[in-house]
């Protein structure tokens, strides 16, 4: 990775009299990619993006590029305070904020994930194949692993530096007709149970091998973890942010402090510590707030930017986006509180269900009720009398989230941790007439 410091230091200098604003992320990514029982791929990548905001006198303009040498700065730059001189002066600018202490999170490093060698990678990959090879079964999945670092800095002082590790291993498996997935990420890739990955996929696989057509309908469905979070991850996105709750398109406009979900859901936005934890500060270098969004089913809080704080009065809680945006701030450590039902107790519980894996290909309908389509995918289950009775073909639902959510029976005590644009952490969920509303051939 490139010296953060070093760039930033040369790029404000060039600023001169003028306020400027840089965001610098770089990654260092390597994947192992698996199919039909045999390692297709290896890849290794190394990028960096720099971000440049530059203001003055009411003006602003802003590039981009990747290139860190200074005469390609210089370059920019210059052609950068050229373009300033033809905007026009925007009265809502806001200038840039000073620095405010932001703790660092230095739990999140692991150089061991961050050196993790082809070798290693392949040699979990070989295990699982081997074990696919003596039931029939044939896998296909990626593993990969790397290190990402982001910096934050303006003339006014602000230096904001994080960076973190992470190792994904994700699994899907074909026996016969039946196909099964798992998958486990962690900021240090020893954490990760590869055996129990392996055999949660396998086992799926083998279960789902003669998959039954059932009718559309309302049913009570238990979500294993990865598909409430996704659930969860546009909720975060159109349901808690400041910007659209003060456009009126957020489900909470109106109803802060007012029960707007099921009582058992309590959602908080973490960057701080636990399973959601990651970047302790924003794209404008400030701090992230722990910040309850949902309290036992009432609305508490906002993310907010500067931008929509000063509108409301009040103060960031260190959401804000690269400036300028559409979404205004977002946040990106989502977590579900656990609850006190296991998976098993779920199914149990359950007359008559369907068990959903996952979900692939959600698209966002309606954002005001966060009303969402997709399918179920890589283990699909038919649920009977307290039993897991046989394997299902994939449905398409077609649901609210918001009104999934006030229907929600038993939250999982076992939540697990998804990337997605950030981190969201899910348990379980078992919610009942929950919209299936067509089927699909496979």
């Amino acid at each position: 990775m490139h010296d953060h410091k070093n760039i930033c230091d040369r790029i404000l200098r060039l600023a001169g009299r003028a306020a400027a604003e840089v965001i610098i992320t770089s990654t260092d990514s390597a994947l192992t990619r698996f199919a039909d029982n045999v390692i297709s791929q290896n890849v290794s990548n190394t990028a960096t993006e720099i971000s440049v905001r530059v203001m003055d006198k009411g003006r602003v303009t802003r590039f981009s590029l990747n290139q860190p040498a200074a005469p390609v700065l210089m370059a920019a730059f210059s052609r950068a305070l050229a373009t300033l001189k033809t905007q026009k002066k925007d009265p809502h600018l806001m200038a840039l904020p000073k620095p405010v202490r932001v703790a660092e999170n230095k739990k999140l490093f692991f150089p061991g994930t961050a050196a993790l060698p082809p070798s290693e990678r392949a040699e979990r990959i070989g295990s699982l194949i081997k074990k696919c090879r003596k039931t029939g079964a044939v896998a296909c999945g990626t593993y990969e692993n790397g290190a990402a670092a982001t910096t934050v800095a303006n003339t006014n002082g602000v230096r904001s530096f994080h960076k973190e590790t992470y190792a994904s291993y994700s699994v899907t498996v074909r026996d016969g007709a039946g196909f099964g997935w798992a998958e486990s990420s962690s900021p240090d890739a020893r954490r990760i149970d590869f055996d129990l990955v392996d055999r949660t996929a396998m086992l799926k696989a083998r279960l789902s091998r003669k998959p039954r057509s059932v009718k559309p309908g309302k049913y009570t469905v238990i979500l294993e973890p990865a598909a409430a979070a996704d659930l969860m991850f546009y909720m975060g996105i159109y349901g808690f942010g400041a910007q659209f709750y003060q456009e009126g398109q957020s489900f909470v406009t109106g109803k802060l402090g007012k029960k707007v979900l099921s009582e058992k859901i309590t959602i908080v936005d973490n960057a701080l510590d636990g399973l959601s934890a990651g970047m302790p500060f924003d794209y404008e270098g400030l701090p992230k707030q722990k910040i309850t969004l949902i309290d036992k089913g009432v609305a508490r809080s906002l993310a907010h930017d500067r931008k929509t704080a000063a509108a409301a009065k009040t103060k960031s809680t260190g959401h804000a986006l690269p400036m300028p945006n559409t979404h205004g701030p977002i946040p990106f450590n989502l977590a579900m509180a656990a609850g006190d039902t296991s998976l098993e107790e779920m199914i149990k519980s359950t007359k008559e269900g369907i068990l959903v894996t996952t979900f692939h290909y959600t698209n966002l309908l309606k954002p005001l009720t966060v009303e969402m389509t997709g399918m179920t995918r890589n283990g699909t289950f038919m649920i009977k009398n307290g039993r897991i009775a046989y394997p299902i073909k994939n449905l398409r639902f077609t649901d609210s989230a918001v009104g999934a959510f006030n229907r929600v029976e038993a939250v999982g005590n076992k939540p697990q941790t998804y990337l997605s644009w950030g981190k969201v952490v899910a348990p379980a969920l078992k919610i009942r007439d929950f919209n299936f509303s067509s089927a699909t051939e496979f």
